[in-house]
């Protein structure tokens, strides 16, 4: 199979899981967000937060380094990378268990420790499966990775919903996945039938450290910026004000953090394999760029349209004081869409240094500007979120764009078209919505979800009809090599 198809099918698979997870998600989340309060979501987001930015600071890359190496001494590499994991994960699990209760003290709740000792039987399982799940990754083994990893959202989904239903509160979030991540790692282990040998490799360490430190380094700055406004919101704002921004932030980065978990699944193993011709590494950066928003961009355009609907029918009237701060963050999701490859690319061009030092600048920038839209409520937060998230953005686009010697002119050519539609279809449902009504009946806004995204694609169609059947042309049939893909298309969009 060429590295063409293999990359198709790849995503498609990914695609699937995430799909099938986000169903799921959905109907686990309407369940629980009416019988758990709000203050839960909060306590588990809150919990969740001081455990990331630890395991980040000491694990990051090691996964991604079994990826990129390639010399004569792999299986040495390998084994040394397992073992060095696994010391790190242990020396979390100590620093957490310490320092746990002051987190804990700092937002003055006696469940965060306990919630957090929990999260940590998890983690770590999915560190000691991450160096055989990265093996699978780099032979583009998807099959196995979708099938097991749906197999295992599946089961923790029912267990929240079980645990919940037996009123376990806020544990039901993160007890199932704590049964689940031990048997999963098993399944790992024996898939990939490597197996780690009693020789821990130390001399490797230095290289293996030298790849990843800036990873490190940039990875520990996005966690605090991802995670920083939580903590802000959590203290300042309160519990409750959590959990409804980060249900808000969770809805409007919906469709992008389902289009990141793909790009960065096999955006690096895919662009190493070719990390030796820069035009051919031009081209499928802005080819996935080009992928990536004509996907992402009418189905955000949608949640938009359709918030009011979606928050009231799937969570419920105690949740509406989300629908704003949804939509304001629906922005920051169109560009984090455009941003998203560019990860992968400095990875693979050996440049992590640069999102290291953007991170130096735009962490602290991002965190204040949240503590003063704070003052405002959640509102501010997620303008200041969004209008610095954007901006920040647009430099790591710019970097990306000198790297591999291409134009600002190049990536707008992608983008113009999708942009127009979308701003199209917003405009259209406005004028709909305002002139016959439609808000407040809510299952006519929840419909108007999946009809805007035809009307955009539609627009598309119609306005650009060149351009759209180019997009088709150039990405379905050079990637899946089938040639009734033009009469496919007709059947659809004529």
């Amino acid at each position: 199979m060429s590295l063409g198809k293999k990359v198709f099918s790849s995503a498609i698979l990914l695609f699937i899981r995430k799909l099938w997870g986000n169903a799921i998600n959905l109907v686990v989340m309407a369940f629980l967000a009416r019988i758990l309060a709000k203050e839960d979501f909060g306590l588990l987001a809150v919990s969740s937060v001081f455990l990331g930015i630890i395991s980040t600071l000491a694990t990051s890359g090691i996964s991604e380094y079994v990826i990129y190496y390639s010399g004569g001494d792999k299986k040495q590499k390998i084994n040394a990378a397992f073992w060095l994991n696994l010391f790190l994960t242990i020396g979390i699990v100590l620093v957490v268990v310490v320092l746990g209760p002051l987190w804990a003290d700092f937002f003055k709740n006696d469940k965060i420790y306990p919630l957090m000792l929990l999260l940590l039987v998890s983690f770590f399982f999915e560190m000691l499966l991450s160096i055989p799940k990265a093996l699978l990754r780099q032979e583009l083994e998807y099959q196995t990775l979708v099938l097991y990893g749906s197999v295992a959202m599946t089961i923790v989904s029912v267990g929240k919903l079980g645990a919940a239903y037996f009123g376990m509160g806020v544990f039901s979030l993160a007890l199932p996945q704590a049964f689940v991540s031990p048997i999963l790692m098993v399944a790992f282990f024996l898939k990939s039938k490597w197996r780690p040998l009693m020789y821990f490799g130390m001399s490797h360490y230095g290289q293996i450290i030298k790849y990843t430190q800036h990873l490190i380094g940039s990875r520990v700055l996005t966690k605090f910026v991802n995670e920083g406004d939580n903590i802000i919101v959590g203290k300042f704002i309160g519990l409750e004000g959590l959990g409804l921004y980060t249900l808000a932030f969770q809805l409007a980065n919906l469709v992008t953090s389902n289009v990141i978990f793909i790009i960065n699944d096999i955006g690096l193993p895919v662009l190493s394999k070719v990390k030796s011709e820069m035009g051919l590494i031009k081209s499928v950066y802005l080819k996935m760029t080009s992928v990536l928003c004509m996907i992402s961009f009418p189905i955000i355009t949608a949640l938009v349209i359709g918030s009011n609907g979606i928050i009231l029918v799937f969570y419920g009237p105690k949740w509406i004081d989300a629908v704003l701060p949804f939509q304001i963050l629906c922005l920051f999701g169109l560009s984090r869409t455009i941003n998203s490859p560019t990860s992968s690319l400095f990875n693979v061009m050996g440049r992590p240094d640069l999102v290291f030092k953007f991170g130096l600048i735009f962490a602290p920038l991002f965190l204040f500007s949240v503590y003063v839209g704070s003052y405002v409520g959640l509102i501010g937060v997620a303008l200041a979120t969004t209008i610095t998230r954007v901006l920040g953005s647009f430099v790591l686009i710019g970097l990306a764009i000198k790297l591999i010697e291409t134009r600002w002119s190049e990536i707008w050519n992608k983008l113009k078209f999708i942009l127009f539609t979308s701003l199209a279809t917003l405009i259209v449902f406005g004028m709909i919505f305002h002139f016959f009504a439609w808000s407040g009946f809510v299952w006519l806004e929840l419909f108007a979800v999946p009809l805007a995204v035809y009307v955009n694609l539609l627009f598309y169609r119609i306005i650009f009809p060149k351009h759209f059947f180019a997009f088709i042309d150039s990405v379905l049939t050079e990637m899946t090599g089938l040639k009734n893909i033009r009469v496919l298309k007709y059947v659809f969009f004529s």
